[in-house]
């Protein structure tokens, strides 16, 4: 549950704001909405409507049902907390609390950043009937949820290190296996992982993915316990993995290997996946450093057409990458995307992110490299130190 230790920062994050607001609106109905979650603790989440309101500067208040009014009990005792029961009294009370307001909500005008996007129509039309205007709350999430502390990067740092040694030592491993005809299969590879990951004092929230041949082009394959591909020379092998320390920030890599010497083919898509994740990466040091703004859409634009370039823009699936923030490997922050959806939030100083750009040819190939990144106000941490620059050959 919020306490009141952790109102000064989220009024830090309403008062830095590009476009003020009053305050801001949270709104959940049987854990539709994880930034309520989140922000206020899971242990709220009940059958009934629940809203709670940070203004600008006093008292926080929650609306809850009579239901669910146990599951509050925790909520501080200095602060307001407003039951109701029947239909009629929700709207008197909304509009007591947020009437003539502006006020942040989990909302994308036209759905354009589905991370953000929570609540429903019907629950905006209330909201406004209330004589509220709601905005999105993007920024505010952000700015609140998503940058991380000097511990959290000086975690990240150490499982992004680690996963670096797990995961070289793995290819080493395959490609030993594979040169003396005792080929190890995808599977094998995810246990040895898992293992790994336990010595190391690292937990997970799924296993790896380890993707051999035209495995690769399917991005989230997942090798059966049965029948998975035993990695022999002649393809490729993307070898994903992704870690934390307990209760800290995830790290999350893409690992490319040819096993034996890469075809003509291989090699022209790893230059051009490199190519692209630099282009991104060098795109958001450069505004960083300029201290000029920079959106998660203008760096996927930028690794998007370095591999369109080469002739490959119609084998992009997916997105350049995503957030990473305390909620978990797939965060609440900016993500790197122009191709699913337009995120126009700013790169702010403290977010971090994936920046994974592939291609994906089905039925034959896939490539994938990825690296983590934290941004400052005057540059960009990339981890692993060590991140790939050539394509391994094992």
């Amino acid at each position: 549950m919020l306490t009141p230790a952790a109102l000064p920062a989220l009024h830090a994050a309403l008062a830095a704001l590009a476009e003020p607001v009053d305050g801001w609106l949270l709104f959940d109905f049987r854990g539709l909405n994880p930034i309520m979650a989140a922000v206020v603790g899971p242990e709220t989440v009940g059958s009934r409507r629940s809203y709670v309101y940070f203004s600008r500067s006093a008292t926080p208040v929650a609306l809850v049902h009579a239901v669910d009014a146990e599951l509050w009990r925790e909520w501080p005792s200095a602060w307001r907390r407003v039951v109701w029961v029947r239909r009629d009294e929700l709207p008197r009370e909304l509009a007591a609390l947020v009437g003539g307001r502006t006020v942040a909500m989990e909302y994308s005008p036209g759905g354009a950043i589905p991370y953000g996007d929570y609540v429903p129509a019907g629950t905006l039309e209330l909201v406004r009937s209330a004589g509220a205007t709601p905005v999105s709350s993007a920024e505010l999430v952000s700015r609140y949820c998503s940058v991380w502390t000097a511990e959290d990067l000086a975690g990240h740092r150490r499982a992004a290190a680690i996963l670096s040694e797990i995961a070289r030592a793995a290819l080493a491993r395959i490609g030993k296996r594979a040169a003396a005809g005792d080929p190890v299969s995808e599977h094998e590879v995810t246990r040895w992982v898992l293992e790994a990951f336990d010595r190391a004092g690292l937990v997970t929230e799924s296993p790896p993915s380890v993707s051999y041949g035209a495995h690769a082009a399917r991005p989230h394959y997942d090798a059966p316990a049965e029948g998975s591909s035993p990695i022999v020379p002649g393809q490729l092998l993307l070898f994903d993995l992704w870690a934390r320390e307990p209760c800290g920030i995830y790290a999350d890599q893409t690992w490319m290997a040819a096993i034996g010497p890469p075809s003509p083919l291989a090699a022209e898509l790893w230059t051009v996946v490199r190519g692209a994740r630099d282009a991104a990466l060098d795109l958001l040091r450069a505004r960083l450093q300029a201290g000029e703004p920079v959106a998660g859409a203008e760096a996927d634009r930028a690794a998007y057409a370095v591999i369109a370039a080469a002739g490959y823009g119609d084998r992009i699936v997916c997105r350049t990458g995503h957030s990473i923030d305390r909620v978990g490997l797939h965060g609440l922050g900016p993500t790197i995307d122009d191709t699913e959806s337009f995120d126009s939030r700013r790169i702010i100083p403290g977010v971090g992110f994936s920046v994974e750009p592939g291609v994906y040819i089905p039925g034959e190939i896939g490539l994938r490299s990825e690296v983590n990144a934290h941004a400052r106000a005057d540059g960009l941490d990339v981890t692993p130190e060590d991140y790939q620059r050539d394509l391994i050959v094992v």
